[in-house]
This record gives C-alpha cells, structure tokens and sequence, in this order.
C-alpha cells in the first residue's frame, strides 16, 4: 500500500492523461509480486516521463492553434487590401495627368483664338456669279459664297450674314461692279439688324463701273451686318472677283 501510495502521487505530480494507465499496470503488478516495490517505482517514473515526452510532442505537431490561420488569412487579406488601394491612387494619378493635360488643352485653343486677350474674327468673301444678279423686286440679300477667309466661323457662305460673336467694334467694307449699257442702276446698303448703315449706287450708263463703301460699327453679341441689294436694281461680276464683303473685329468691349 505504502507503494501504491508514492505511485499516485507521482502520477498527480505527472498529470491526470498519465495517471489511468500507469495505475492499471501497478496495481497488476502489485497483485503478482510485492517484493519488486522498489522496482515498480523506478517503472512508473520511467512511465511517467516517457509519458510526458508522448504528451508535450502531440500538442506541437498534430495541428496549428486556429488564430495562427486567422492571423495568416489576416495577413493576406492586408496585402489584398494594399496592393487594391495602391492601384486605385494609381488610377487617380492617370486621372490627374489627364486633367492637367485637357485643361492644357484648352487653355492652348484659349490662346490659338485670341490674340492678346482679343477673339480672333476676320472674313472676305466673292460673288460667286459671272453674269449679273438683278434685277430684283425686293431687297434682295446678296450671298457671298466664294470665301477666301472665315476665321472664327462668325461668317455663313449659306446666308451672306456674319454674326458678331462679341461685343466690340468691328470694321466692314464692300465692293460692287456695275456692266455697261442697261437701263437698270446698281445699288445696294450694308446692314446691321434691320437698319441701313452705308450704300452703293450707280446710274446707268454705257461704260463698266465700280464702287465701294466701309463703315465701323459697334456691335452687340448676336448682331447680324449683310449687303442687300436694292429694289429694281442689279449687280454683276465675272472670274475677276469685283463684288466682294469683307470685315474684321478691332477690338472687343
């Protein structure tokens, strides 16, 4: 019993996993012989280290604690995480580059149609006849459709109208020629909006003639100046290119 005794507490000291076999195997024992005591001591505390050997190396290799695979996944999902947010200030930076370089461009087209601060606006046009128009029994708008120039596009070669794109003060000029030997005159006025400015006229006569008048006007933005040619009245033109319209902004206001 003494034996028995020192056993369970070794096996105590040892640990409950160790305890139930060393028991059994020391009680079969103890039940054969009781002369090999001091032998089945030295037995159960072999036992009980070779017990603890089998018992700490199981704890290590049969399987990973589960927060060592959530820290892993953790770590995973981070780097996921970080290479998406890289790409996405990658992305803002094209985007980035591609506003300065649109604002870049605009700013270019911005200077391409102005000249020191002032819009570029220029036109000349020609009669496009080789013969005489005329003549007519209204006041006829005369369509200039040969273009040499329309710089800024305020001209219409559709209409003969140029439209002020800007308020400012703009400089228009016009030409006209007149065949010999009619009974009809030629004769004409540019205008702005409805309103007569300056005009062109010529009596009949037997000899080619030509004239011009030019006036300065201030418009406002949407304003339409034309050449019309007059009642009852004529103007002619060949491959020469006599009868012609042309204008110019000078400045805006």
């Amino acid at each position: 019993m003494e034996s028995f005794s020192v056993m369970m507490a070794v096996c105590l000291l040892a640990g409950l996993s160790v305890c139930p076999t060393c028991t059994e195997g020391n009680q079969t024992q103890i039940n054969e012989s009781t002369h090999e005591d001091k032998l089945l001591e030295n037995d159960a505390i072999q036992n009980v280290n070779q017990g603890l050997e089998t018992t700490d190396s199981p704890t290590h290799s049969s399987c990973e604690p589960p927060i060592y695979t959530v820290l892993k996944d953790l770590g995973a999902l981070q780097e996921r995480l970080a290479a998406s947010v890289k790409a996405l200030e990658d992305t803002n930076k094209k985007l980035e580059d591609s506003e300065r370089k649109l604002s870049a461009l605009n700013s270019t087209v911005t200077k391409l149609s102005t000249v020191e601060g002032s819009p570029r606006v220029a036109f000349s046009a020609a009669l496009p006849v080789d013969g005489t128009i005329g003549p007519v029994n209204v006041f006829y708008p005369l369509v200039y459709r040969h273009v040499y120039s329309n710089i800024g596009g305020h001209y219409s070669p559709e209409t003969g109208y140029f439209t002020a794109p800007v308020k400012g003060v703009y400089y228009f000029t016009f030409t006209s020629f007149c065949w010999g030997a009619s009974t009809k005159g030629c004769g004409g006025t540019l205008y702005r909006n409805a309103n007569r400015i300056v005009s062109w006229y010529d009596y009949p006569s037997s000899h080619p003639s030509s004239q011009s008048n030019s006036a300065v006007l201030q418009l406002e933005v949407g304003d339409h100046v034309n050449v019309r040619l007059w009642h009852n009245m004529r103007i002619s033109d060949n491959e020469n290119k006599y009868s012609s319209f042309s204008g110019f902004l000078l400045f805006p206001m």
